[in-house]
């Protein structure tokens, strides 16, 4: 059987990297990417199964990344029975390794022990499907061979844009020049980072043609500073790069894991509270108050997600109901907000995507933007992906 996720973890335990922590954070050309090492002849067959798939729905050719490689073994190495990672483990994994790029896509089969086999028969089943995920650029593949059972974890990552090597580590009041390039259809970059002490801000910066260079400086103390670099390709900002610069302060070498049942289906209504509880948990935390439920917005929450839960893409405009002030006008919500919001999501659980989205600083900003007031909160139940079932979330928040 395949799942596909962006999260894993066994019951609470400690993950500790099989590989040596990366200095540098870097995404550069396809063609520069470091191929990893096949120690067993299965991930390379996987691999070949994968690019054959590529062929067949006519997608480009993808690159093996050791990065990603390392990233997949390490899941399979912490998988335990049906429970997939949480989304602080892989967040941990992918910075761990130096991937600026937010967590993978992670397609993950088992079989029996010598199940070699069978369990590429059933990979060369499921996996033409995950294309219809995303656009997909690089990849890696992890193998467990256990007394029990065998399994192979698949990652899948874009790649939209590139960035000059820095350091993941900077001294008390350190600076960083930051460079990079947008690729494909993305235009118009962003550069936001979240400060130690909660706070978010946009950085200035130089930019032409998706070209960007901007210095960040650890001005707020010492701690963690999350960076994320956003572009527009026509349907809203896109998040391209979500990555911690630690600031006088070592970098985590392990991370404690819990997870969930991948097969648990959730009942819509039921997450919709779960996530309005979670968010006002977050808010509260800041020293905000309490956003209230909108019936309206909810509603209109719900028709977003029900079209991304349609269509597959995660997107902030659609070509069929515009953007989220477009949705609000066409409902005829009166009187207009004085601002508005919206953040969107797929995860596997109201934890996950609320974890998400904190660990973002354009949808935390959202989150505990003070001028809110209201919020609508839409999920819907997607297809079936394998085993796992994912959902679609939109918070649609406002300001009266």
């Amino acid at each position: 059987m395949v799942f596909a996720s962006s999260a894993l973890a066994p019951a609470a335990t400690d993950l500790v990297p099989s590989g040596p922590a990366a200095l540098e954070y870097q995404a550069p050309p396809l063609g520069q990417v470091r191929a990893g090492r096949d120690f067993d002849a299965l991930m390379a067959q996987v691999a070949a199964e994968v690019q054959r798939a590529a062929v067949a729905v006519r997608a480009p050719a993808l690159i093996r990344d050791g990065r990603l490689d390392l990233v997949a073994t390490d899941i399979a190495r912490a998988t335990v029975v049906k429970r997939l990672p949480s989304f602080d483990a892989i967040a941990f994994l992918v910075h761990h390794y130096g991937i600026v790029e937010p967590e993978p896509y992670i397609v993950m089969a088992r079989s029996s022990p010598q199940g070699d086999g069978s369990l590429l028969a059933d990979l060369r089943r499921q996996v033409p499907g995950v294309f219809k995920m995303g656009d997909w650029r690089r990849m890696g593949v992890g193998v467990k061979r256990g007394a029990d059972e065998l399994i192979v974890v698949l990652t899948l990552q874009p790649q939209n844009l590139e960035l000059r090597a820095l350091p993941r580590r900077l001294p008390s009041r350190g600076t960083v020049t930051l460079v990079g390039r947008l690729l494909g259809r993305f235009v118009q970059p962003a550069v936001l980072v979240a400060v130690p002490r909660g706070g978010v801000r946009s950085l200035a910066m130089s930019a032409r043609k998706g070209r960007f260079e901007l210095t960040v400086a650890c001005d707020s103390g010492d701690g963690v500073y999350q960076l994320e670099i956003e572009g527009d390709d026509g349907h809203g900002p896109g998040v391209l790069a979500n990555f911690p610069l630690y600031c006088g302060v070592e970098p985590p070498a392990r991370v404690a894991v819990t997870g969930n049942e991948v097969t648990r289906r959730q009942d819509a209504a039921e997450a919709e509270r779960e996530l309005l509880v979670l968010v006002n948990r977050d808010r509260a935390a800041a020293g905000l108050p309490e956003l209230m439920r909108d019936a309206r917005l909810q509603e209109i929450a719900r028709s977003h997600s029900r079209e991304m839960a349609r269509t597959g893409e995660v997107v902030h405009v659609s070509d069929k109901s515009g953007g989220a002030v477009d949705r609000v006008r066409a409902a005829h919500v009166s009187p207009f907000p004085r601002t508005l919001a919206e953040n969107v999501g797929r995860a596997f659980s109201t934890a996950e995507v609320e974890n998400g989205f904190m660990g973002s600083p354009s949808h935390r900003a959202n989150i505990l933007n003070s001028d809110m007031t209201h919020v609508g909160i839409g999920v819907v139940v997607g297809q079936a992906e394998g085993g796992a079932v994912p959902l679609f979330f939109t918070q649609l928040f406002a300001g009266w």
